[in-house]
Protein backbone atom coordinates (compact mmCIF):
# COMPACT_ATOMS: atom_id res chain seq x y z
CA UNK A 1 0.00 0.00 0.00
CA UNK A 2 1.04 3.51 -0.70
CA UNK A 3 2.32 5.60 2.07
CA UNK A 4 0.00 8.18 1.38
CA UNK A 5 -3.23 5.93 1.01
CA UNK A 6 -2.22 4.41 4.77
CA UNK A 7 -1.56 7.82 6.07
CA UNK A 8 -4.83 9.02 4.94
CA UNK A 9 -6.53 5.82 6.46
CA UNK A 10 -4.81 6.54 9.37
CA UNK A 11 -5.77 10.16 9.89
CA UNK A 12 -9.46 9.09 9.26
CA UNK A 13 -9.00 6.13 12.01
CA UNK A 14 -8.08 8.75 14.42
CA UNK A 15 -11.05 11.43 13.49
CA UNK A 16 -13.92 8.23 13.53
CA UNK A 17 -12.02 7.67 17.01
CA UNK A 18 -12.40 11.28 17.97
CA UNK A 19 -16.09 11.58 16.86
CA UNK A 20 -16.69 8.68 19.06
CA UNK A 21 -15.03 9.49 22.20
CA UNK A 22 -16.78 13.20 21.93
CA UNK A 23 -20.26 11.48 21.29
CA UNK A 24 -19.51 9.81 24.71
CA UNK A 25 -18.42 13.05 26.21
CA UNK A 26 -21.19 14.86 25.20
CA UNK A 27 -23.87 12.57 26.87
CA UNK A 28 -22.13 12.00 29.76
CA UNK A 29 -23.92 13.29 32.71
CA UNK A 30 -22.04 16.31 34.43
CA UNK A 31 -20.17 15.04 37.46
CA UNK A 32 -20.29 17.46 40.93
CA UNK A 33 -17.91 19.93 41.19
CA UNK A 34 -14.80 18.54 43.37
CA UNK A 35 -12.24 20.83 45.61
CA UNK A 36 -9.11 20.81 43.70
CA UNK A 37 -6.21 19.85 45.69
CA UNK A 38 -3.84 22.38 44.43
CA UNK A 39 -0.61 19.82 43.77
CA UNK A 40 -1.06 20.87 39.90
CA UNK A 41 -2.01 19.28 37.30
CA UNK A 42 -3.48 15.75 37.36
CA UNK A 43 -3.52 12.79 34.38
CA UNK A 44 -6.97 13.78 33.60
CA UNK A 45 -6.69 17.23 32.72
CA UNK A 46 -3.36 16.32 30.70
CA UNK A 47 -5.27 14.18 28.64
CA UNK A 48 -7.62 16.29 28.07
CA UNK A 49 -5.50 19.26 27.14
CA UNK A 50 -3.87 16.57 24.61
CA UNK A 51 -7.89 15.20 23.10
CA UNK A 52 -8.37 19.12 22.77
CA UNK A 53 -5.37 19.77 20.83
CA UNK A 54 -6.06 16.38 18.82
CA UNK A 55 -9.34 17.82 18.11
CA UNK A 56 -8.52 21.42 16.94
CA UNK A 57 -6.03 20.08 14.69
CA UNK A 58 -8.79 18.22 12.99
CA UNK A 59 -12.06 20.19 13.80
CA UNK A 60 -10.49 23.69 13.29
CA UNK A 61 -9.74 22.86 9.62
CA UNK A 62 -12.92 21.22 8.30
CA UNK A 63 -14.80 24.38 10.33
CA UNK A 64 -12.89 26.76 8.53
CA UNK A 65 -12.35 25.33 5.25
CA UNK A 66 -15.17 22.98 4.58
CA UNK A 67 -18.44 23.93 6.77
CA UNK A 68 -18.36 27.96 6.56
CA UNK A 69 -17.04 28.00 2.93
CA UNK A 70 -19.16 25.22 1.99
CA UNK A 71 -22.40 25.44 3.92
CA UNK A 72 -22.19 28.64 5.13
CA UNK A 73 -21.54 30.75 2.28
CA UNK A 74 -22.44 28.45 -1.32
CA UNK A 75 -25.60 26.99 0.19
CA UNK A 76 -26.74 30.09 1.60
CA UNK A 77 -25.68 32.07 -1.38
CA UNK A 78 -27.61 29.18 -3.58
CA UNK A 79 -30.51 29.09 -1.10
CA UNK A 80 -30.81 32.92 -1.70
CA UNK A 81 -30.95 32.47 -5.60
CA UNK A 82 -33.32 29.71 -5.62
CA UNK A 83 -35.74 31.55 -3.45
CA UNK A 84 -35.46 34.66 -5.48
CA UNK A 85 -33.96 37.36 -2.25
CA UNK A 86 -35.96 34.85 0.55
CA UNK A 87 -33.52 36.11 3.60
CA UNK A 88 -34.32 33.83 6.26
CA UNK A 89 -33.46 30.34 5.30
CA UNK A 90 -29.81 31.36 3.84
CA UNK A 91 -28.92 33.65 6.98
CA UNK A 92 -29.97 30.54 9.32
CA UNK A 93 -27.35 28.27 6.45
CA UNK A 94 -24.41 30.91 6.91
CA UNK A 95 -25.44 31.13 10.60
CA UNK A 96 -25.42 27.33 10.70
CA UNK A 97 -21.56 26.69 9.01
CA UNK A 98 -20.15 29.35 10.13
CA UNK A 99 -20.69 30.33 13.73
CA UNK A 100 -20.34 28.54 16.87
CA UNK A 101 -16.83 27.13 18.35
CA UNK A 102 -13.96 26.31 16.13
CA UNK A 103 -11.56 25.17 18.82
CA UNK A 104 -11.77 22.36 20.94
CA UNK A 105 -11.24 23.09 25.01
CA UNK A 106 -10.13 20.62 27.40
CA UNK A 107 -12.68 21.90 29.35
CA UNK A 108 -15.50 20.66 26.45
CA UNK A 109 -13.04 17.52 26.22
CA UNK A 110 -14.14 16.79 30.09
CA UNK A 111 -17.71 18.06 29.98
CA UNK A 112 -17.85 21.28 31.73
CA UNK A 113 -18.03 23.03 28.81
CA UNK A 114 -20.60 22.73 26.10
CA UNK A 115 -19.43 22.13 22.58
CA UNK A 116 -21.35 24.82 19.91
CA UNK A 117 -21.24 23.13 16.54
CA UNK A 118 -23.48 26.35 15.92
CA UNK A 119 -25.06 29.55 17.84
CA UNK A 120 -28.58 28.90 18.00
CA UNK A 121 -31.14 31.66 17.25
Amino acid sequence: MEPRKRAWRSILLVMTALLLISGQVTWAQEAPATPDSGSGPSGSSILAGVGAVIGSIFYAPFKGLIMCPAVGLVASGVTYAATKGEKETPEYLLRLGCTGSYFVSPSMVQGKETFRAYDAP
